[in-house]
C-alpha cells in the first residue's frame, strides 16, 4: 500500500503544479476543504437518500466521487507536507488506519465510532462516513477527515481499485488541462455520457496503469481531434 501511496501523492503534486505552478501560494486549505465536502454531497446523492421519491443506489458514481475526494484530500494534507513526508504524517498514518478498521489509540469520539459500527444499512453507513469526512475538514481536523475518509474507502472500494480509478482520473484530469478545461473548451460530455464514466469502463477493462494509460490516451485523443 505504501508505493501506491506515495505513487499518487507524487501524481497529485504533478496535477497541483500543472494547474499552477505555485499552487500552494495561491490555494488554502479552505479551497480544499470546500472541493471536499461537495464532493461528498455529490456522493451522498448517489445513493437513495431522499424519502420522498424511489431512487436506484449508483455505486459506480460513489466509487467514482471516493476518487475525486481522494484528490482534495491529498491535496489538503500536501499544503502541509511534501509528497516523501506526507507519507510519514499524521493524516496519512489515521487514513491507513481507518481503511485497516483499526480504532486503537484514536483520539476520535466514541459516539462517532459506535454510531459506525451499529449502523446495519450499506447506504446509510456510507452516507454518514461521507458526512464526517465533509465535517472533519471543514474543522480543519485533517486527522479525523484522513480516518473517516480511510473507512469510506473501506465501505466503497478496494485499495487496487482506488488505485486504479486515482491513476485513470489523474491521466483525465492532464488531458483536461491540454484540451482547454481551464478555458471553458473541454467537452466533458461525449455521446451523452460523461468522460468519468468512460473512464470508469476502460478501468474495468485494463490489468494494469500502462495499459490503463494507453487506452485512456488512445479514446480521449481520438474524441478530441
Amino acid at each position: 500500500m505504501v508505493d501506491r501511496l506515495l505513487e499518487m501523492f507524487r501524481l497529485q503534486e504533478e496535477l497541483n503544479r500543472k494547474i499552477n505552478e505555485n499552487w500552494r501560494e495561491i490555494r488554502s486549505k479552505e479551497d480544499f476543504a470546500r472541493a471536499t465536502w461537495i464532493e461528498c454531497a455529490e456522493l451522498v446523492d448517489s445513493l437513495p437518500w431522499k424519502w420522498w421519491k424511489k431512487q436506484q443506489a449508483d455505486m459506480e458514481n460513489v466509487q467514482i466521487e471516493v476518487v475525486d475526494i481522494w484528490h482534495f484530500v491529498m491535496s489538503y494534507i500536501l499544503m502541509d507536507y511534501s509528497v516523501e513526508e506526507a507519507l510519514e504524517s499524521k493524516p496519512v498514518k489515521m487514513f491507513i488506519m481507518g481503511v485497516n478498521e483499526d480504532f486503537r489509540n484514536i483520539d476520535i469520539e466514541g459516539e462517532k465510532i459506535n454510531h459506525y459500527l451499529g449502523e446495519t444499512d450499506r447506504y446509510r453507513k456510507i452516507i454518514y462516513l461521507a458526512e464526517r469526512v465533509a465535517e472533519s475538514f471543514l474543522r480543519q481536523d485533517e486527522n479525523e477527515g484522513a480516518f473517516f475518509f480511510g473507512l469510506l474507502v473501506k465501505n466503497t472500494i478496494s485499495m487496487d481499485r482506488l488505485y486504479l480509478l486515482y491513476v485513470g482520473k489523474n491521466i483525465l484530469n492532464h488531458i483536461r488541462q491540454e484540451k482547454g478545461y481551464g478555458s471553458g473548451n473541454y467537452r466533458k460530455n461525449i455521446n451523452g455520457m460523461e468522460d468519468n464514466q468512460y473512464l470508469f469502463q476502460l478501468v474495468s477493462q485494463v490489468s494494469g496503469r500502462k495499459e490503463l494509460e494507453e487506452k485512456i490516451r488512445q479514446l480521449f485523443e481520438e474524441i478530441h481531434k
